[in-house]
């Protein structure tokens, strides 16, 4: 018998495919809203709902009307690379954000769920915590204020309930063969390594970022779901700094376990770029309403990812 109905937006995305499975694999009645039409490896049990959601129509067409207790929402565009990211990410990770919470506003939502980034602080060294001085350095990270915006204007003028959730850095093995996530850190260099037999980084691998797991944001958004909204904003982090070179060098060691076999690792000498000796995204407020811990995972993913793409 399913549980509550949850819709996850972007729930094919890097993110939202590992909440569609968790939801699905708990029980839930899931929805996921997409705008590409894509295969998750060994998901299913869920509705799709194709919706794009910088379109205000389309949103209408596709959600105004259907009951829904839950929703969290990541669908967002990250690709600063493309040209016309500045415009596209106004129209997705902000109208679009603004464009679901208009459509749902009589759905009675219990909780809206959305995933902002720390990129809104516009700060990479030193503590941040939810009182820095928010700075956006981006086009992401400023779409993402925007919506954030939104979120708390449907709550004040529709009452919908809502968290906004920080997010630092996300990973974990993609759920899709087609992702276009595959340049991100752990992806990439997991692939390069299988494919390639060797590590290869772009610059001098020093750049220090904050990591957590995906499977521990599924765990403490299902906590989250489990009771009552509080109406703010919280870090999601795993409050511990890793250098790109110590990423690059767990993967090395995953390679190594999983076929018995070094591959190269190599950085960019050239690269004499210097980075502060510490960073440390806070996220002490969200512990204090959902226990958890976020242990790195960084070598069972590398393996997943090895294992993935082997049996493509």
């Amino acid at each position: 018998m399913a549980l509550n109905k949850i819709l996850i937006t972007g729930g094919m995305g890097n993110l939202g495919s590992w909440l569609t499975q968790h939801f699905v694999a708990k029980g839930w009645e899931v929805y996921v809203l997409t705008r590409n039409e894509r295969k998750l490896e060994g998901i299913d049990g869920f509705n799709t709902i194709h919706c794009d959601i910088s379109n205000e129509n389309d949103c209408l067409e596709q959600l105004s009307g259907k009951e829904f207790d839950y929703v969290v929402h990541c669908a967002s565009v990250n690709d600063g690379f493309v040209q016309g990211y500045a415009k596209l990410a106004i129209d997705v990770n902000a109208w679009g954000t603004r464009n679901v919470l208009d459509a749902l506003k009589n759905c009675k939502v219990k909780h809206f769920i959305y995933f902002s980034t720390f990129q809104v602080y516009g700060k990479y060294s030193g503590e941040i915590t939810e009182d820095t001085t928010l700075e956006t350095k981006n086009d992401y990270g400023l779409s993402h204020l925007f919506a954030e915006g939104y979120v708390k204007l449907f709550h004040y003028n529709q009452k919908i309930p809502y968290t906004i959730l920080r997010l630092t850095n996300s990973y974990g093995c993609p759920k899709d063969y087609d992702s276009s996530k595959w340049y991100l850190v752990l992806n990439d260099l997991a692939r390069s390594a299988f494919e390639k037999k060797k590590i290869i980084l772009k610059s001098n691998g020093l750049a220090p970022r904050d990591f957590i797991w995906m499977g521990d944001v599924c765990r403490i958004v299902e906590s989250l779901i489990s009771q009552e909204p509080t109406n703010n904003t919280y870090n999601l982090s795993g409050e511990k700094t890793y250098q790109m070179l110590e990423i690059a060098q767990l993967i090395k060691n995953a390679y190594l376990e999983r076929f018995n076999e070094d591959v190269g690792l190599s950085v960019n000498e050239e690269d004499k770029s210097e980075y502060p000796d510490r960073l440390y995204v806070s996220s002490s407020k969200l512990k204090s309403i959902v226990n958890y811990n976020s242990d790195p995972k960084f070598k069972e993913e590398a393996i997943n990812v090895f294992n993935f793409l082997e049996k493509k």
